[in-house]
């Protein structure tokens, strides 16, 4: 399984204008091959802080979805938004364990 988490800071304000087309890329990305869960979220400590959380089933499904029409389509918003920084990683992970047995 690969893992991509991590962080992506705005400008200032941009996170509030982002959040239809956040919505539409994670339910395009959902039903992509490949992919086991997709989601972004806020920080709530930090303003203006996207936070990503993706499983997907193999690298070959993470690097076909980043030719996907709706990634090009976000990534296009984001450059409009301004990322400022961000620390994203892609983890290629083993086992895997229930947190509550």
């Amino acid at each position: 399984m690969i893992i991509v988490s991590g962080k992506a800071k705005l400008k200032s304000g941009a996170l509030a204008k982002l959040q239809k087309d956040m919505e539409m890329v994670i339910a395009a990305t959902r039903q992509e091959a490949g992919c086991i869960d997709y989601s972004y979220g806020a920080d709530v400590t930090e303003p203006d802080t996207i936070v990503v959380l993706e499983y997907w089933e193999s690298w070959e499904a993470l690097l076909a979805h980043t030719t996907q029409p709706h990634m090009g389509v976000w990534m296009a918003k984001l450059g409009e938004a301004g990322v400022v920084g961000q620390t994203i990683r892609f983890i290629e992970a083993g086992e895997e364990r229930n947190l509550m047995g």
